[in-house]
């Protein structure tokens, strides 16, 4: 029998130690949930910085100019060329505020509820005014300028007048034709219409008929013969007319532009109409607060907008028009 083996006899060669290999852990990567939440915002990050920056620039522009002229307030109503004065007095180079689809419905609906103090705020901007609801605040734009003008616009007899109130008023309905006119819709309600012009007439006549020197009356069927009018009110060059046709603007030919822009006009009124309608409702009738205060920051947007839209016009206008031609009275 053998003898056992030492330590000694067995294996000369040292087993070798490894030391345990290094595992790289993945870094934790948010759910994916949250990832996508934090994508969408990067996303949405951008539209709203150049959001914010467009109406600081706008908010930049809207400032009121620091010299205006002597304010010229159209005052006749509806249909009785307010627009081809509006123009006409733009060709002057003033700064006109006419008809602005929403801004001009959200004044109206100011007026109508006794609040005048976005209307008096516009006052700030322009130097000429036309279209609703000016020509029912000529006594408070009297008092408040002591040196601003009057044009009362009227038609050659109040047939015609009625006649062409009819086919703008058959375009589409709308609540604020009973503020002014008696009546939301001319048909079946002729003696009534008819009678808001007569009583407008007579009652800007009386106003106004010891302030002879800041108030002028233009037939706008009168045709070229209206500079002549308009010049007494607004800074010509000197007692010279501007040798253009009088502007005709609005007509029943401008309204006549296809089917398909027809109806897309309707559509387009019927629609800011309904809208009007129903904020007016809620933010002078007693609606919800949340809902007001949204009114509140969309009216106080659309001004902003419009207001900064208005100012670049009209630099354009000016830095683009040709210089205008004079002729002697």
């Amino acid at each position: 029998m053998g003898a056992p083996s030492s330590p000694s006899s067995s294996s000369s060669s040292s087993a070798v130690v490894h030391a345990p290999a290094t595992t790289t852990l993945p870094l934790p990567r948010p759910a994916d949930d949250d990832y996508g939440i934090m994508r969408y915002a990067r996303a949405a990050l951008i539209p709203l910085l150049l959001s914010a920056l467009l109406l600081l620039a706008a908010r930049q522009i809207a400032q009121p100019p620091t010299s205006l002229r002597p304010k010229i307030f159209v005052i006749g109503l509806s249909k009785t060329g307010t627009s081809s004065i509006g123009d006409a007095l733009a060709l002057l180079r003033y700064k006109r505020l006419g008809w602005k689809d929403i801004r001009s419905r959200h004044l109206v609906h100011t007026w109508a509820n006794g609040d005048f103090r976005a209307l008096i705020n516009q006052t700030r901007y322009f130097d000429a005014f036309e279209d609703l609801p000016w020509p029912f605040m000529y006594r408070h734009m009297a008092e408040m300028y002591p040196d601003a003008k009057f044009v009362l616009s009227l038609r050659k007899d109040e047939r015609t007048w009625l006649e062409s109130m009819r086919r703008h008023v058959g375009r589409g309905s709308w609540q604020a034709y009973g503020y002014f006119y008696g009546a939301t819709e001319v048909e079946g309600h002729e003696e009534v219409v008819v009678e808001s012009y007569r009583n407008h007439t007579e009652s800007v006549r009386a106003y106004f008929r010891d302030q002879p020197h800041r108030y002028a009356e233009l037939v706008i069927d009168d045709g070229d013969k209206n500079w002549e009018v308009l010049c007494r009110m607004a800074e010509c060059d000197g007692d010279r007319v501007p040798s253009i046709p009088f502007p005709k603007s609005n007509t029943a030919a401008h309204w006549q532009q296809g089917t398909v822009v027809s109806n897309l006009h309707v559509l387009w009124s019927w629609f800011v109409t309904r809208v009007e309608e129903r904020s007016a409702e809620s933010y002078y009738r007693g609606g919800w607060a949340a809902v007001n205060k949204v009114l509140d920051v969309c009216w106080s947007l659309v001004s902003l907008i419009e207001q900064a839209c208005s100012e670049l016009y009209y630099k354009a206008m000016l830095a683009t028009a040709e210089p205008l031609t004079f002729k002697s009275t």
